[in-house]
């Protein structure tokens, strides 16, 4: 054969194998799976700058910081507000919990968290644990120290209740950006607080010595920074992110946050709002689909999140709730049964139990 032929079969090779990419990308992209949502490599560089000292491990994926017990600022001779509520409905509620003794509402849009002894629904029953908050979104506590998100103005502020009365009692400011969700781990006697738009996961400790809650450590995910993920959920010694502006679920290691499995899932489902595990599924709330449109919003559940890649999952939003085009947010379990806020309805709370992986006994509350 000529050389000049020899040229030409490899130009056709190399058009016909150019194309064929080309294709495989299409059809990934129709599939809802787009052709670069996954990280191609394992190794991320991120603009955020670590003093090297500060830096205990590095992963592929993620570094942990030790931030050196920082007490943040203490608020000393605060009053004692803890006034009563003067809204007669939630105005898009994101949390209703039971920690400490008490329940609290976030009543998100109110820009107040609301807390009681007992279980009201009559919402003027609830007293107010604070307004000085912009859209909080969150709330946890060990027992001694509450901790509430202020996201919109990046702070962590901490009560503690003295005398039969909350107070105020220090600030935390500059906590990434965005601050969505809290949630205490006993294992490790800490809070893990998700900054939702910087995939830094700052976990704060409780100095035994001085009473005081400190900034222990900042773990950072640098492949989840200025993407929109909403919270996470801690499963034994793994923390789950639910999708967002990712488009992917992220499996972590809890103590350094180095991503284990990633899990794509359809642009329908990717604005996830929370996720959990429930016997042998997973039950996810979804606020909005990957374009912001919140009429896509709804509750699955599957038992294996690789199905969600091809769109496999079970929508439930009508077992749990009788309110149409609810906007569901966080669940929560407390008393036997479990809670979910949602906005977008008259009623905002819905209460339901899972027994053998049915859901029953649901009940819309105030």
């Amino acid at each position: 054969m000529e050389m000049s032929s020899i040229y030409k079969c490899l130009i056709l090779t190399f058009i016909l194998l150019l194309t064929m990419s080309e294709i495989d990308a299409r059809a990934s992209e129709q599939e809802g799976i787009g052709a670069s949502v996954l990280p191609v490599q394992e190794n991320y560089s991120t603009d955020v700058v670590y003093k090297e000292e500060s830096i205990l491990i590095r992963t592929g994926t993620s570094v942990v910081v030790d931030m050196e017990m920082q007490s943040g600022v203490s608020i000393k001779g605060s009053p004692y507000p803890n006034g009563e509520n003067t809204y007669e409905q939630l105005k898009v509620p994101t949390q209703i919990i039971k920690t400490g003794g008490f329940y609290f509402i976030v009543d998100c849009y109110h820009n107040q968290i609301l807390y009681h002894n007992q279980m009201s629904t009559d919402i003027r029953d609830w007293k107010v644990l604070t307004r000085d908050v912009e859209l909080p979104h969150s709330i946890a506590s060990d027992g001694n120290m509450f901790l509430v998100t202020d996201t919109e103005r990046n702070r962590i502020l901490v009560f503690q209740w003295q005398f039969s009365r909350f107070r105020h009692v220090q600030t935390f400011t500059a906590i990434g950006k965005r601050p969505h969700y809290i949630e205490y781990d006993r294992e490790t006697q800490s809070f893990f607080v998700w900054s939702s738009m910087t995939g830094e996961m700052y976990v704060f400790k409780t100095d035994l010595m001085t009473d005081m809650v400190c900034l222990s450590q900042i773990r950072h995910i640098f492949e989840l920074k200025d993407y929109y993920v909403r919270s996470f959920s801690i499963i034994g010694d793994k923390i789950l992110f639910p999708s967002g502006t990712n488009s992917y679920m992220i499996l972590a290691d809890k103590n350094t946050l180095a991503v284990e499995e990633r899990y794509p899932v359809t642009p329908e489902i990717a604005g996830m709002a929370y996720v959990l595990n429930i016997g042998k599924y997973y039950y996810m709330t979804v606020a909005c689909d990957l374009k912001a449109d919140q009429k896509k919003a709804t509750i699955i559940r599957t038992t294996d999140l690789t199905s969600l890649s091809v769109g496999e999952y079970e929508t439930i939003y009508k077992q749990i709730s009788s309110m149409p085009n609810g906007i569901p947010y966080y669940i929560d379990y407390f008393d036997g049964a479990f809670y979910m806020t949602q906005h977008n309805t008259s009623k905002s709370v819905v209460k339901f139990q899972i027994q053998n992986d049915m859901i029953v006994n649901t009940k819309m509350m105030f």
